[in-house]
Protein backbone atom coordinates (compact mmCIF):
# COMPACT_ATOMS: atom_id res chain seq x y z
CA UNK A 1 0.00 0.00 0.00
CA UNK A 2 2.83 2.31 0.94
CA UNK A 3 4.60 1.39 -2.30
CA UNK A 4 1.60 2.17 -4.48
CA UNK A 5 1.30 5.62 -2.94
CA UNK A 6 4.97 6.34 -3.61
CA UNK A 7 4.52 5.25 -7.22
CA UNK A 8 1.61 7.65 -7.68
CA UNK A 9 3.67 10.46 -6.22
CA UNK A 10 6.55 9.72 -8.61
CA UNK A 11 4.24 9.60 -11.60
CA UNK A 12 2.67 12.93 -10.59
CA UNK A 13 6.08 14.52 -10.16
CA UNK A 14 7.19 13.30 -13.59
CA UNK A 15 4.00 14.73 -15.16
CA UNK A 16 4.54 18.03 -13.40
CA UNK A 17 8.17 18.26 -14.58
CA UNK A 18 7.10 17.32 -18.10
CA UNK A 19 4.38 20.01 -18.13
CA UNK A 20 6.79 22.63 -16.81
CA UNK A 21 9.37 21.70 -19.41
CA UNK A 22 6.74 21.92 -22.14
CA UNK A 23 5.60 25.38 -21.02
CA UNK A 24 9.20 26.59 -20.90
CA UNK A 25 9.73 25.27 -24.42
CA UNK A 26 6.58 26.98 -25.66
CA UNK A 27 7.67 30.24 -24.00
CA UNK A 28 11.06 30.06 -25.68
CA UNK A 29 9.43 29.38 -29.05
CA UNK A 30 7.03 32.33 -28.59
CA UNK A 31 9.87 34.57 -27.53
CA UNK A 32 11.86 33.78 -30.65
CA UNK A 33 8.73 34.06 -32.77
CA UNK A 34 8.00 37.49 -31.28
CA UNK A 35 11.52 38.69 -31.94
CA UNK A 36 11.55 37.45 -35.52
CA UNK A 37 7.96 38.04 -36.56
CA UNK A 38 6.97 41.41 -35.14
CA UNK A 39 5.62 42.54 -38.48
CA UNK A 40 3.43 39.50 -38.74
CA UNK A 41 2.10 39.92 -35.22
CA UNK A 42 1.50 43.62 -35.85
CA UNK A 43 -0.52 42.75 -38.94
CA UNK A 44 -2.52 40.20 -37.00
CA UNK A 45 -3.13 42.68 -34.21
CA UNK A 46 -4.26 45.35 -36.70
CA UNK A 47 -6.67 42.90 -38.31
CA UNK A 48 -8.02 41.94 -34.91
CA UNK A 49 -8.51 45.61 -34.01
CA UNK A 50 -10.25 46.22 -37.35
CA UNK A 51 -12.58 43.30 -36.81
CA UNK A 52 -13.22 44.43 -33.22
CA UNK A 53 -13.96 47.96 -34.37
CA UNK A 54 -16.43 46.67 -36.97
CA UNK A 55 -18.09 44.46 -34.41
CA UNK A 56 -18.25 47.35 -31.93
CA UNK A 57 -19.74 49.61 -34.57
CA UNK A 58 -22.41 47.03 -35.37
CA UNK A 59 -23.16 46.51 -31.71
CA UNK A 60 -23.41 50.27 -31.15
CA UNK A 61 -26.24 50.65 -33.68
CA UNK A 62 -28.93 49.56 -31.21
CA UNK A 63 -27.49 51.89 -28.57
CA UNK A 64 -27.50 54.82 -31.00
CA UNK A 65 -31.00 53.93 -32.09
CA UNK A 66 -32.18 53.95 -28.48
CA UNK A 67 -30.48 57.31 -27.89
CA UNK A 68 -32.11 58.73 -31.04
CA UNK A 69 -35.49 57.46 -29.88
CA UNK A 70 -34.88 59.12 -26.51
CA UNK A 71 -34.03 62.42 -28.17
CA UNK A 72 -37.09 62.19 -30.40
CA UNK A 73 -39.28 61.48 -27.39
CA UNK A 74 -37.78 64.48 -25.59
CA UNK A 75 -38.37 66.73 -28.61
CA UNK A 76 -41.90 65.38 -28.91
CA UNK A 77 -42.55 66.14 -25.26
CA UNK A 78 -41.22 69.69 -25.63
CA UNK A 79 -43.25 70.21 -28.80
CA UNK A 80 -46.34 68.99 -27.01
CA UNK A 81 -45.78 71.38 -24.11
CA UNK A 82 -45.06 74.26 -26.49
CA UNK A 83 -48.19 73.44 -28.49
CA UNK A 84 -50.27 73.45 -25.33
CA UNK A 85 -48.78 76.79 -24.28
CA UNK A 86 -49.46 78.29 -27.72
CA UNK A 87 -53.05 77.08 -27.58
CA UNK A 88 -53.51 78.78 -24.23
CA UNK A 89 -51.93 81.95 -25.61
CA UNK A 90 -54.17 81.76 -28.68
CA UNK A 91 -57.27 81.45 -26.51
CA UNK A 92 -56.14 84.43 -24.45
CA UNK A 93 -55.48 86.51 -27.57
CA UNK A 94 -58.88 85.60 -28.97
CA UNK A 95 -60.47 86.95 -25.82
CA UNK A 96 -58.35 90.11 -26.11
CA UNK A 97 -59.33 90.46 -29.76
CA UNK A 98 -63.02 90.16 -28.95
CA UNK A 99 -62.71 92.81 -26.26
CA UNK A 100 -60.73 95.06 -28.62
CA UNK A 101 -63.38 94.67 -31.32
CA UNK A 102 -66.11 95.54 -28.84
CA UNK A 103 -64.19 98.62 -27.71
CA UNK A 104 -63.57 99.61 -31.34
CA UNK A 105 -67.32 99.48 -31.98
CA UNK A 106 -68.00 101.61 -28.90
CA UNK A 107 -65.34 104.15 -29.88
CA UNK A 108 -66.74 104.35 -33.40
CA UNK A 109 -70.22 105.04 -31.99
CA UNK A 110 -68.91 107.67 -29.57
CA UNK A 111 -66.99 109.29 -32.42
CA UNK A 112 -70.11 109.55 -34.56
CA UNK A 113 -72.25 110.78 -31.64
CA UNK A 114 -69.78 113.40 -30.40
CA UNK A 115 -68.59 114.29 -33.90
CA UNK A 116 -64.95 114.22 -32.82
CA UNK A 117 -61.95 112.29 -34.02
CA UNK A 118 -60.56 109.80 -31.49
CA UNK A 119 -57.96 108.10 -33.67
CA UNK A 120 -54.58 107.23 -32.20
CA UNK A 121 -52.81 109.88 -34.24
CA UNK A 122 -50.23 107.34 -35.48
CA UNK A 123 -50.06 107.59 -39.29
CA UNK A 124 -51.44 104.67 -41.25
CA UNK A 125 -48.94 105.07 -44.10
CA UNK A 126 -45.26 104.28 -43.62
CA UNK A 127 -42.17 104.81 -45.75
CA UNK A 128 -39.75 101.88 -45.83
CA UNK A 129 -36.04 102.66 -45.95
CA UNK A 130 -32.69 100.94 -45.47
CA UNK A 131 -30.58 102.10 -42.51
CA UNK A 132 -26.79 102.31 -42.61
CA UNK A 133 -24.66 103.01 -39.52
CA UNK A 134 -22.83 106.32 -39.67
CA UNK A 135 -19.22 106.23 -38.45
CA UNK A 136 -17.73 109.66 -39.18
CA UNK A 137 -20.91 111.71 -38.86
CA UNK A 138 -21.43 114.84 -36.76
CA UNK A 139 -23.35 112.87 -34.10
CA UNK A 140 -22.25 109.99 -31.90
CA UNK A 141 -25.43 107.95 -32.39
CA UNK A 142 -27.04 108.41 -35.79
CA UNK A 143 -27.85 106.42 -38.90
CA UNK A 144 -28.31 107.23 -42.56
CA UNK A 145 -31.34 106.20 -44.60
CA UNK A 146 -31.29 105.49 -48.32
CA UNK A 147 -34.45 107.56 -48.82
CA UNK A 148 -34.99 111.31 -48.73
CA UNK A 149 -37.48 113.94 -49.71
CA UNK A 150 -37.84 112.19 -53.06
CA UNK A 151 -39.89 109.57 -51.19
CA UNK A 152 -41.71 112.11 -49.02
CA UNK A 153 -39.46 112.05 -45.96
CA UNK A 154 -39.26 115.34 -44.08
CA UNK A 155 -37.42 116.68 -41.08
CA UNK A 156 -38.92 115.66 -37.75
CA UNK A 157 -40.51 112.39 -38.94
CA UNK A 158 -40.34 109.49 -36.47
CA UNK A 159 -38.28 106.45 -37.47
CA UNK A 160 -39.45 103.06 -36.21
CA UNK A 161 -38.32 99.45 -36.23
CA UNK A 162 -40.30 96.33 -35.45
CA UNK A 163 -39.30 96.67 -31.76
CA UNK A 164 -39.97 100.36 -31.23
CA UNK A 165 -38.81 103.89 -31.96
CA UNK A 166 -35.25 104.39 -33.22
CA UNK A 167 -35.15 108.18 -33.45
CA UNK A 168 -36.29 111.04 -35.64
CA UNK A 169 -35.16 112.62 -38.90
CA UNK A 170 -32.99 115.72 -38.44
CA UNK A 171 -31.71 116.30 -41.97
CA UNK A 172 -33.10 115.39 -45.39
CA UNK A 173 -31.56 115.26 -48.84
CA UNK A 174 -32.94 114.26 -52.22
CA UNK A 175 -32.13 110.56 -51.79
CA UNK A 176 -30.91 110.23 -48.21
CA UNK A 177 -31.69 111.41 -44.71
CA UNK A 178 -30.02 111.41 -41.30
CA UNK A 179 -31.69 110.01 -38.21
CA UNK A 180 -30.73 111.06 -34.68
CA UNK A 181 -31.08 108.07 -32.36
CA UNK A 182 -32.74 108.38 -28.97
CA UNK A 183 -29.54 107.70 -27.02
CA UNK A 184 -27.58 110.56 -28.64
CA UNK A 185 -26.66 113.45 -26.36
CA UNK A 186 -28.53 115.90 -28.62
CA UNK A 187 -31.82 113.97 -28.52
CA UNK A 188 -34.77 115.43 -26.57
CA UNK A 189 -38.24 113.88 -26.90
CA UNK A 190 -41.45 114.46 -24.96
CA UNK A 191 -42.62 111.16 -23.48
CA UNK A 192 -45.17 109.83 -21.02
CA UNK A 193 -45.92 106.74 -18.96
CA UNK A 194 -48.47 104.48 -20.58
CA UNK A 195 -49.74 103.50 -17.14
CA UNK A 196 -50.09 106.85 -15.37
CA UNK A 197 -49.87 109.34 -18.27
CA UNK A 198 -47.09 111.12 -16.36
CA UNK A 199 -45.00 113.41 -18.55
CA UNK A 200 -41.22 113.84 -18.88
CA UNK A 201 -38.47 114.55 -21.39
CA UNK A 202 -36.37 111.62 -22.62
CA UNK A 203 -32.82 112.95 -22.72
CA UNK A 204 -30.03 111.16 -24.55
CA UNK A 205 -26.68 110.75 -22.79
CA UNK A 206 -24.59 108.79 -25.34
CA UNK A 207 -25.25 105.55 -23.45
CA UNK A 208 -27.63 102.67 -24.03
CA UNK A 209 -29.90 104.03 -21.28
CA UNK A 210 -31.23 107.56 -21.88
CA UNK A 211 -32.82 109.20 -18.85
CA UNK A 212 -36.13 110.83 -17.97
CA UNK A 213 -35.61 114.46 -16.99
CA UNK A 214 -37.82 117.42 -16.06
CA UNK A 215 -40.04 115.17 -13.96
CA UNK A 216 -42.53 116.98 -11.74
CA UNK A 217 -42.61 116.22 -8.03
CA UNK A 218 -46.12 114.77 -8.15
CA UNK A 219 -45.52 112.69 -11.30
CA UNK A 220 -46.24 108.98 -10.96
CA UNK A 221 -43.28 107.19 -12.52
CA UNK A 222 -42.40 103.64 -11.51
CA UNK A 223 -39.87 101.03 -12.55
CA UNK A 224 -41.40 98.86 -15.25
CA UNK A 225 -43.55 101.61 -16.77
CA UNK A 226 -43.73 101.54 -20.54
CA UNK A 227 -42.50 104.80 -22.08
CA UNK A 228 -44.21 106.14 -25.21
CA UNK A 229 -44.15 109.43 -27.06
CA UNK A 230 -46.59 111.97 -25.65
CA UNK A 231 -46.85 114.22 -28.69
CA UNK A 232 -46.74 117.28 -26.45
CA UNK A 233 -44.10 118.98 -28.60
CA UNK A 234 -46.42 118.74 -31.61
CA UNK A 235 -43.80 117.24 -33.92
CA UNK A 236 -44.25 113.52 -33.18
CA UNK A 237 -47.37 111.38 -32.97
CA UNK A 238 -48.40 110.16 -29.53
CA UNK A 239 -48.17 106.52 -28.51
CA UNK A 240 -44.97 105.37 -30.24
CA UNK A 241 -43.28 102.74 -28.04
CA UNK A 242 -39.83 103.70 -26.75
CA UNK A 243 -38.77 101.54 -23.81
CA UNK A 244 -39.21 100.58 -20.16
CA UNK A 245 -38.32 102.53 -17.02
CA UNK A 246 -35.58 101.07 -14.84
CA UNK A 247 -35.10 101.61 -11.12
CA UNK A 248 -33.14 104.73 -10.22
CA UNK A 249 -33.34 108.23 -8.82
CA UNK A 250 -36.58 109.98 -9.65
CA UNK A 251 -34.81 113.05 -11.06
CA UNK A 252 -32.89 110.90 -13.54
CA UNK A 253 -34.72 107.62 -14.22
CA UNK A 254 -32.93 105.44 -16.81
CA UNK A 255 -34.92 103.92 -19.66
CA UNK A 256 -34.12 100.62 -21.35
CA UNK A 257 -34.86 101.17 -25.03
CA UNK A 258 -36.77 98.62 -27.07
CA UNK A 259 -34.32 99.22 -29.93
CA UNK A 260 -30.99 98.52 -28.25
CA UNK A 261 -29.10 96.75 -31.03
CA UNK A 262 -26.69 98.37 -33.46
CA UNK A 263 -27.33 96.18 -36.52
CA UNK A 264 -30.36 98.10 -37.77
CA UNK A 265 -31.38 97.09 -41.28
CA UNK A 266 -34.86 98.12 -42.45
CA UNK A 267 -36.87 100.88 -40.78
CA UNK A 268 -40.19 102.65 -41.29
CA UNK A 269 -40.54 106.41 -41.40
CA UNK A 270 -43.86 107.72 -40.10
CA UNK A 271 -45.10 110.85 -41.89
CA UNK A 272 -46.69 113.29 -39.45
CA UNK A 273 -48.04 116.77 -39.97
CA UNK A 274 -46.89 118.86 -37.00
CA UNK A 275 -49.21 121.30 -35.31
CA UNK A 276 -48.88 124.84 -36.54
CA UNK A 277 -49.81 127.93 -34.60
CA UNK A 278 -52.87 129.80 -35.86
CA UNK A 279 -52.26 133.03 -37.74
CA UNK A 280 -53.48 136.08 -35.90
CA UNK A 281 -54.19 139.45 -37.49
CA UNK A 282 -52.77 142.16 -35.19
CA UNK A 283 -55.06 145.18 -35.29
CA UNK A 284 -53.56 148.49 -36.43
CA UNK A 285 -53.87 150.81 -33.47
CA UNK A 286 -53.24 153.87 -35.60
CA UNK A 287 -56.20 153.13 -37.83
CA UNK A 288 -58.39 152.52 -34.81
CA UNK A 289 -57.42 155.89 -33.32
CA UNK A 290 -58.07 157.73 -36.59
CA UNK A 291 -61.40 156.07 -36.90
CA UNK A 292 -62.38 157.07 -33.37
CA UNK A 293 -61.35 160.70 -33.91
CA UNK A 294 -63.56 160.92 -36.99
Amino acid sequence: MFGSGRNRYRRRSRRTRATFAFLVLVSIILLFSWSSNRTFLGTVRAQIETIGSAIGSVLSYPVKAVEAIGRDLGDLGRAHRENRRLKQELNRLRDVEMRANALAIKISRFESILNVGVSSGIPETKIAARAVSEINGPFVHSVLLDAGNGKGIQKGYAVMTAEGMLGHVIRVGPRSSRVLKLEDLNSRIAVMSLRSQARAILTGNNTAYPALSYIRDNSDWRAGDMVVTSGDEGTLPAGLPIGTVLAGEKENLPVELFVAREDIDWVWVYPFEPFSAPTEDIPNLADDQNGSED
